[in-house]
């Protein structure tokens, strides 16, 4: 059995704006996720479970993936994937020989009110994102994705502003671990290392234990995809993408029966339109 790890920064405890993951402080933020990770393995292994597992996969999944410090966890079963750009970004490799999704350090959609850093996939040139009507942000995503190939989110972690967006989405719910308190999108109420330490240890024995009881998350197929722009120059340049349809002046929509098309379209108008954002 096979366990995978995708791992963003904005929801990891002590983050609260983008300057904490760049510059001098980039390192101690980025070890505060790794510092998780441990907490999530060593939960594992506190499991009746933890026998069964082959492999834990971690997805480094913030920027361009390389920022968690690539070092040992003390279990040889621990395999990373870093690096960018890579065409399944923050589940790549993962596929139906996964038995479920861990997703750490995750962020409320862009436009929750707030919610820490809120954005979906990319804060300079998306606005929104909705599947089928329904407005999603990367948690919901990546939980279709890995639904697409049969394989049950069962561990998120983040804000309580994530947590609260996530109310409903899931049956059974997965085991949720609140890092941090929304005051607005770059402030917040920080919980202690001391204090999650445990909620981490046990929150992945409890996701490990229930595994059988979670479900997939299945987008009804065909998907459509509708994304509205920050400005009308950045619709300019990703309606370019063939089988992108301009629906309005900043929007884009965008249809398939594969969700892996579907997710990788998403990628594909935040990496084209990331490059236009700037534009005035």
């Amino acid at each position: 059995m096979k366990l995978f790890i995708s791992v963003d920064m904005e929801g990891i405890h002590g983050t609260t704006s983008w300057s904490d993951l760049e510059g001098p402080a980039r390192a101690a933020h980025y070890q505060r996720a790794w510092l998780e990770l441990s907490w999530i393995i060593k939960g594992i292994a506190a499991s009746p479970k933890n026998g069964e597992i082959d492999e834990i996969c971690v997805c480094d999944s913030h920027a361009r993936g390389e920022g968690i410090p690539f070092a040992g966890f003390g279990d040889p079963r621990v395999t990373w994937v870093r690096g960018y750009p890579r065409p399944y970004y923050m589940l790549e490799t993962l596929d139906e020989s996964y038995a479920g999704l861990f997703l750490v350090g995750y962020h409320a959609p862009i436009g929750a009110e707030r919610g820490m850093m809120d954005h979906s996939y990319s804060a300079s040139c998306i606005y929104r994102v909705r599947l089928n009507g329904v407005e999603a942000g990367e948690t919901e995503i990546n939980a279709a994705l890995a639904g697409w190939y049969g394989v049950p989110v069962c561990f998120v972690s983040g804000d309580d502003i994530l947590e609260s967006c996530l109310a409903g989405k899931f049956n059974p719910a997965p085991v949720y671990v609140r890092t941090k308190e929304g005051l607005g999108r770059f402030a917040g109420k920080l919980y202690a290392p001391e204090r999650l330490e445990s909620a981490f240890v046990k929150g992945a024995a409890a996701a490990l234990d229930g595994l059988g009881a979670y479900r997939p998350v299945k987008a009804a197929a065909p998907t459509r995809l509708d994304i509205d722009l920050v400005s009308t120059v950045v619709a300019d340049a990703v309606a370019v993408i063939p089988g992108v349809t301009r629906t309005s002046g900043r929007s884009v929509a965008y249809e398939s029966a594969d969700f892996r098309d579907v997710y990788r379209m998403v990628h594909a108008v935040a990496m084209l339109g990331g490059k236009f954002a700037a534009f005035t």
